[in-house]
């Protein structure tokens, strides 16, 4: 583990989050078809804009969102998270707003890194918020492969709170072709609350091809499709962000 981080910044988070650490072995899919596998990398002086989109086809939603991440050290990083979404009122429309910690814990690129990432999410019109916690790891199985898995959890907070722990797992294998292109494939898996889980056509179970690529200064993109393969999860879902580094 590395030692930069404070001790006492450490004690804290486990002492605040113990109830978010102890559910974190499964988790809701609460990013919707703009999530993403991330990883448990931190790197020191990250300063990040990145804009996200993504289209459901069957019900023609388009959801977008902001992000921006900035790095405390190579332990620790911040990001803010701005989320809007087509409702009866708007085609662009308030979601929520998500603050999230991601703390690395191990650092070794020639085989595995893993992270712990907590979050909190604000919203409105009277529907709940959240807090969650992920365990992500990443392991280097060569210089051209990498895959990444995770486990998150996620408990409502406020009104219309609903009962139970919200279980996800998420995972990817990528492939690298070159300095700046890699081809991979994601799977999203969500399991219903532990108060009542579902069965598996009830469940939320994704996978699909992506494609990653640098465009130079600082630039760069990800896009993505998810095809469902379970009864309850959406049949097609295409994604794409755009990076800028500062």
């Amino acid at each position: 583990m590395k030692h930069c981080t404070p001790a006492y910044l450490k004690r804290s988070l486990l002492k605040g989050l113990a109830l978010p650490l102890s559910l974190m072995m499964a988790s809701q899919s609460y990013a919707g078809n703009v999530g993403g596998v991330f990883g448990p990398t931190v790197n020191e002086g990250d300063r990040t804009f990145q804009y996200r989109g993504g289209y459901d086809i069957d019900s023609e939603q388009f959801v977008q969102r902001l992000h921006y991440q900035h790095s405390l050290n190579d332990d620790v990083r911040l990001r803010g998270v701005i989320q809007a979404r087509r409702t009866d009122e708007s085609d662009v429309d308030y979601d929520f707003f998500q603050g999230e910690l991601l703390w690395q814990l191990k650092e070794n690129s020639s085989t595995w890194d893993h992270a712990l990432r907590f979050d909190f999410r604000i919203t409105d019109d009277g529907r709940p918020g959240l807090v969650a916690a992920t365990w992500t790891n990443r392991i280097n199985w060569s210089k051209k492969w990498n895959s990444t898995a995770l486990v998150l959890g996620s408990v409502d907070v406020g009104s219309g709170s609903r009962s139970g722990v919200f279980l996800q797992t998420r995972a990817d294998i990528v492939r690298k072709i070159d300095s700046k292109w890699s081809v991979g494939a994601e799977l999203f898996s969500s399991y219903g609350s532990t108060t009542d889980f579902s069965d598996f056509d009830e469940q939320s179970h994704q996978i699909g091809p992506t494609l990653k690529g640098k465009l130079g200064n600082g630039w760069s993109f990800f896009s993505g499709v998810l095809i469902g393969i379970t009864d309850s999860s959406q049949d097609e879902n295409l994604r794409f962000w755009l990076t800028k580094s500062l």
